[in-house]
């Protein structure tokens, strides 16, 4: 008993829509954008408001650390993900 020969080359368009659902994990991990602001020192030093009827009134705030924000894509959403983390 003989199979038949493929007479025609399989599509390889047609291929990576049947892969497993394994491969389409691997597309999913791709590099995704990531942007940050330079890290800010925040506190550590005197803060004065000039009040209309109370004048200039000062305090000072403790040092609390350097800080950044950022914000990257994700594929699935919400598709920005944002949030603020010590540098």
């Amino acid at each position: 008993m003989y199979l038949p020969t493929q007479s025609m080359p399989v599509d390889r368009s047609l291929r990576s829509i049947t892969r497993s659902p394994a491969a389409w994990d691997e597309a999913r991990v791709t590099a995704q954008a990531r942007v940050c602001t330079p890290c800010v020192q925040v506190g550590g030093g005197r803060w004065c408001v000039n009040l209309p009827i109370f004048g200039r009134r000062c305090l000072n705030v403790p040092n609390v650390g350097r800080w950044k924000f950022c914000c990257r894509s994700k594929w699935t959403p919400p598709f920005v993900s944002c949030g603020l983390s010590r540098c």
